[in-house]
């Protein structure tokens, strides 16, 4: 389909994607955002959306992805080159850049963020202990999620101006309360997003694969400040 570009990204991420891919030659597809709590699947079932992509022949497939716990190696385009974000973690691109998420850390390592399409898909840590419990108890759930939260300090809402902001912080200072945790906030960019739908991409914030080329780790240390971004 030449010319034409198509993204499978993380439900997580559709209203950041929906909100930079308008009047672009642009195809979006989206994936159960609960792939990334089984990682060791999730690079078969990218590779399956992409195989299904195949006969378009777009110009180019880009994953709304970062490395996600390894979830993503072995991925390649079978007719079209492939780019993917180069970063360890979707909130670098929830934040705009890997650098600003580095800053972030190093200023306040024990944050955990919140996103819009987090709440809305459920994986806010209220609604977890809401799963836990249907197994565990809520007893049980609860406190399992309170050791799974034990080294965060701080819950911070990513206002990216999309969605019923004023809903999705309370649902933020609901979790605050219920895991005694403190609130923060800061204001997301879409530029990340924006740059993964240009018809150009930099070889500094992606990485870009020719047809056939599957995706291994140490590309995601080949350029700029290796560590956990």
């Amino acid at each position: 389909m030449a010319g034409r570009r198509a993204v499978i990204a993380c439900a997580i991420m559709r209203m950041e994607l929906e909100a930079v891919a308008g009047g672009r030659d642009i195809d979006l597809h989206f994936l159960d955002q609960g792939l990334h709590r089984t990682p060791q699947i999730m690079p078969g079932r990218i590779q399956e959306k992409i195989d299904e992509l195949t006969p378009l022949n777009h110009e180019r497939i880009c994953l709304g992805y970062g490395l996600c716990s390894n979830g993503i190696l072995g991925v390649s385009g079978r007719v079209s080159p492939l780019t993917t974000p180069r970063c360890h973690d979707c909130i670098a691109l929830l934040l705009g850049s890997n650098q600003r998420y580095r800053e972030m850390f190093r200023k306040q390592p024990g944050t955990y963020y919140f996103t819009a399409g987090w709440i809305y898909e459920g994986e806010d840590p209220l609604s977890s202990v809401g799963r836990y419990a249907e197994r565990l108890g809520l007893k049980k759930a609860q406190r399992a999620m309170e050791l799974e939260l034990a080294n965060y300090t701080h819950f911070c809402f990513i206002d990216n101006g999309l969605g019923d902001r004023s809903a999705l912080k309370a649902r933020t200072l609901e979790n605050c309360r219920a895991f005694g945790k403190e609130y923060m906030e800061v204001r997301g960019d879409l530029t990340y997003f924006q740059n993964l739908v240009a018809p150009e991409v930099n070889e500094i914030d992606f990485i870009t694969l020719p047809p056939g080329s599957p995706l291994n780790e140490a590309m995601f240390y080949q350029v700029g400040e290796p560590g956990i971004f």
